[in-house]
Order: C-alpha cells, then sequence, then structure tokens
C-alpha cells in the first residue's frame, strides 16, 4: 500500500476515534453524590437522597420528598513520572462537568404508602462524551486519569419492608463506541473511505440492601456489577487490487469498573452521623486497556494453532478500600441547618510493580475529602445547598526497570502526583 493509502486509513481512523472524545466513570475515581464525596465515598449505610442511587438504592426509600438537584463538579491532575528511558505523560484534561440528580416518591396507598422510591443521577462533562485513547504500552501513562470523564447515568429504586428491611437496586449505565472504517478502491481508482461509527451504552447492575438496629444505628451492603465501556472500530481494506489486508480492530476499553461489594455501618441518629465502612474490589478480571489489532478467525479445524498475538494480562489483583465520614449537625435559625462534613479513604492500587517494557502507572492513593451542606425549611423556602472538596495524594512509589523483561534499560522510575476536586450543587424540594 502507498503512502496516500496509508494517509487515507490514518485519516479516517483518526475521524472515528477523535470525533467523540469521552473517558469514563468519575463515581469510581472520585465518587458520585455530594454529601457522600464529603464524606470519604461512604454511603452504603448512611447515603441520603439522590447519593443513594449510587451509593446503596435501598436507602432512597428513606426519601420521601420530590426533589430535584443540580450541580457542578471539576478536578484536576498533577501527575508525575520521572525516570531514565521515560518521555513525558501525555496531557490529561481536567474534568468539568454538570450533575443532575432526582427523588420520585411512588404515590402508592395502603401497605406500600411512603414505601417506595425512583432515583436517578446523571453526569454530563461539558465538552465531551467518549473517549478512546490507545497509546503504547512503553509510553507512559496513568490509566487513573483517563477514566474520571464521562457521561454516566444512574437510576434506581428502593423499597422500605418494615422492621428496619430496606432493599433496592437499578443499574449503572456509560457511553462506548462502536464503528468501522472502510477502505475501497472506487469506479475511478482512487482510495476512498466510508466512516461509521455508533454511541452505544454499557450497563452494569446495583443492589443494596439495609438493616436498622433500633433508631440510632445501621447497617448497609451494596453490590455493584462490573461496568466496562469499550471502542472498538474495524478498518476492512476491499478493491485494493492484489493487496490483500486482514480486517483491523482498533479496539480496546476506555473504562473499566470492577465488581465490587460495600459493606457499611454508621450511626445515623443525632446531631453526629459516623460512617464507617470498606469496599472489595475485583481488578483481577481487567483484561487491560488494549485489545488484540489482529484476531484469529473461527477455524474448521479446532486443532489449527492461533498465532495472531495478544496483549499481555495487566495482572491486576483484587483490593479492599477502608473508608471512614462524618457528618455534624447545627442549626442556625429556625428552619436552617447547616452540616459540616469530613472523611478519609485509603485506595490500594490493583497495579503490579511495572519491571518491563509496559508503563501502566498507578499508585496507592490516600483520599481526604472536606464539605458542608445547608438545609433550608419551612418558614423559609425547601432549599438545600451542599459542596465538597476532595485530595486524592498518590503514594510515591518506585519501579525498578530490568531490561532482561523488555524494558528499554535498567534503572529506576518514580512516580508520584495528585488529583484535587471539588463541586457544588443545589437541591430544591417540592
Amino acid at each position: 500500500m502507498g503512502r496516500g493509502r496509508f494517509t487515507s486509513v490514518w485519516v479516517a481512523l483518526s475521524a472515528t476515534l477523535l470525533s467523540s472524545q469521552v473517558e469514563a466513570s468519575p463515581q469510581e475515581v472520585i465518587g458520585f453524590g455530594y454529601r457522600s464525596i464529603a464524606m470519604g465515598n461512604t454511603g452504603a449505610a448512611a447515603g441520603e437522597g439522590v447519593d443513594a442511587v449510587y451509593a446503596n438504592p435501598a436507602l432512597l426509600s428513606s426519601s420521601h420528598d420530590l426533589a430535584l438537584q443540580v450541580g457542578l463538579v471539576g478536578a484536576s491532575f498533577g501527575l508525575s513520572a520521572e525516570g531514565a528511558g521515560l518521555g513525558p505523560l501525555p496531557p490529561y484534561s481536567s474534568l468539568r462537568a454538570n450533575t443532575i440528580g432526582g427523588i420520585l416518591p411512588l404515590p402508592f396507598g395502603g401497605v406500600l404508602a411512603d414505601r417506595v422510591t425512583i432515583g436517578l443521577g446523571f453526569v454530563t462533562p461539558f465538552d465531551v462524551v467518549v473517549r478512546g485513547r490507545i497509546l503504547y504500552p512503553e509510553k507512559p501513562q496513568f490509566l487513573l486519569a483517563d477514566r474520571v470523564q464521562s457521561v454516566a447515568v444512574q437510576a434506581a429504586v428502593g423499597m422500605d419492608l418494615g422492621y428496619g428491611i430496606r432493599i433496592g437496586g437499578g443499574f449503572a449505565a456509560l457511553a462506548a463506541l462502536t464503528g468501522s472504517v472502510v477502505v475501497a478502491t472506487d469506479a475511478s481508482g482512487r482510495i476512498g473511505t466510508v466512516v461509521e461509527d455508533t454511541l452505544v451504552a454499557s450497563y452494569a447492575p446495583i443492589f443494596g440492601a439495609s438493616y436498622d438496629i433500633g433508631e440510632a444505628y445501621r447497617v448497609g451492603l451494596a453490590v455493584r456489577g462490573e461496568l466496562v465501556a469499550r471502542f472498538n472500530v474495524v478498518i476492512v481494506a476491499e478493491d485494493l487490487g492484489q493487496i490483500n489486508i486482514p480486517p483491523m480492530n482498533i479496539s480496546g476499553i476506555a473504562q473499566y469498573d470492577p465488581w465490587q461489594i460495600a459493606l457499611e455501618v454508621a450511626r445515623i441518629d443525632g446531631p453526629w452521623k459516623v460512617a464507617i465502612g470498606a469496599t472489595y474490589k475485583h481488578w483481577s478480571a481487567y483484561p487491560g486497556p488494549v485489545e488484540a489489532t489482529v484476531r484469529c478467525q473461527d477455524a474448521d479445524d479446532p486443532e489449527t494453532p492461533c498465532s495472531a498475538p495478544v496483549p499481555p494480562d495487566p495482572d491486576y489483583s483484587p483490593v479492599v478500600a477502608p473508608r471512614v465520614g462524618v457528618d455534624r449537625a447545627m442549626p442556625l435559625a429556625e428552619g436552617a441547618t447547616v452540616q459540616l462534613r469530613g472523611g478519609f479513604a485509603f485506595e490500594p492500587t490493583p497495579a503490579p510493580e511495572q519491571q518491563g517494557r509496559s508503563n501502566y502507572f498507578d499508585n496507592h492513593r490516600s483520599v481526604i475529602s472536606l464539605g458542608f451542606g445547608l438545609e433550608l425549611a419551612d418558614p423559609l423556602p425547601t432549599i438545600g445547598f451542599d459542596g465538597f472538596a476532595q485530595l486524592h495524594w498518590l503514594h510515591p512509589r518506585s519501579h525498578d526497570k530490568q531490561a532482561a523483561l523488555g524494558a528499554a534499560g535498567d534503572g529506576e522510575v518514580r512516580t508520584s502526583g495528585f488529583i484535587l476536586a471539588g463541586g457544588t450543587a443545589a437541591t430544591v424540594r417540592f
């Protein structure tokens, strides 16, 4: 294939992958719900209102007022990777997004009165929908930073069964990309391309349950399914004379949230509310950010060997992330209450030390959160305001590069950094 033909393929591919730019799952990295984020991303037992859509759908049933929440959230990155033979890190865009949430109690009567509530939550970045970025494994990169920008949707329903028992379920959804690039010769002998791409959705279930121990304490459990947002663009070359090119798959995983289980105990009565919990995340199922470019077709003979190369297993490990949060309510005046919030979470890295040619960096993170809430009620307008500030400190980490394992040379690579996030929202209750 000549230089012009290569150029046609590249232009078509670039148009396909970059026309819709999105990365993914801010709720996995930053969290979802302004109160929950401010309390160290707790919520399986202490979640309230819109926060419960993701934290624990069962707790939606404790909300009995129609409500609409609108907010803004942002995050920026300061990441560093230094060492012999490393090139520069790719640029990581800041997150700028608006959030919308809603609470809808269902007006059933009889035994179901004030027992069933629906909740919705949306995160919509200002300038992206889905981004699939493919970098060589040896290119230094933090996969963490490519996972916070995405259109994300959560919907759930919660039910109060009585006797302190609540259950709920719903789903989380992310945008994904699929498409094709057909390269062919037209009637005039010129090389042309036809590009088609489609935004699709990927889904994962969310289930939750809680049990109230008297009026002061609650135990909560939330289970979230594996959420995978893939991109897959197939390049097919047709009618190029004697040139025979197999289909090429430009594909990978733009975002991956492992299935996880969150268990939490909280004090929910009185001016002081405290939540302590931990989340198990099954990262060992993560297949890595890149998928095979050339794939084996189904062979007539099952004994026929397949020689197409496949990307190496990233060898991630399961992790358990502990977290704690506190909320202190203080009355200001008649109908006005302010809440001061704080929290801490430790997010262990599932990624192994990068000793070979791959440079998929990830570090342990200590996450410190602060926030506030202001609740207005009669005789004032029934409006609430919430805000948070969050710091992720990436613990410094060393990687012992070894040429014998495929690295460019022997030497040490050091990674570190931070993430700053913040947001504010207003909630109107009807």
